[in-house]
């Protein structure tokens, strides 16, 4: 009796695989140079206008959340023994300057400044924590925040 070897256990093809591979790298590059020319350019795209009443509709919102989170802020920063609040505040301020600022029909200036606010307030939050009054750091963020907020105050008055 004479036994035969066991046929050997299928293997794939190597050269699929790699052809695959290929085939998959050609397919990408395809889509992605695809994806590139038919982007518009900058100077393609036309920029939206937006008329003065709109303009002005959307300075004066972007001005009232302004004042909405000024006044949390001088409230809870004012208020002795309140750091956490304060600091809560000033994230809070930050998030609504933020989220105001996206306003397409803003003037830039306004969007700037609110930008600039929210991004004091957001490094204050951050360099307070752990820190006490006279800290040299902590106080030129409290200065540079106080003249984002006199910036975005001569923008949208008290009122």
């Amino acid at each position: 009796m004479t036994m035969t070897p066991p046929p050997w256990p299928a293997q794939p093809h190597r050269r699929s695989a790699v052809v695959l591979a290929g085939l998959a790298a050609l397919l990408s590059a395809a889509a992605l140079t695809v994806s590139i020319v038919s982007r518009p350019r900058s100077s393609d795209a036309a920029e939206p206008s937006y008329s003065t009443a709109q303009r002005a509709d959307a300075n004066r919102r972007l001005c009232n959340s302004y004042r909405l989170a000024a006044h949390a802020e001088h409230i809870e920063t004012n208020t002795p023994n309140n750091a956490a609040l304060g600091r809560l505040s000033a994230t809070n301020g930050a998030l609504i300057l933020v989220t105001a600022a996206m306003d397409p029909a803003l003037d830039t200036a306004y969007r700037d400044a609110a930008r600039a606010l929210a991004n004091s307030y957001q490094s204050l939050v951050a360099i307070a924590t752990g820190r006490d009054s006279g800290d040299p750091e902590l106080e030129s963020v409290v200065n540079e925040t106080n003249a984002n907020a006199n910036a975005m105050l001569a923008l949208c008055g008290q009122q």
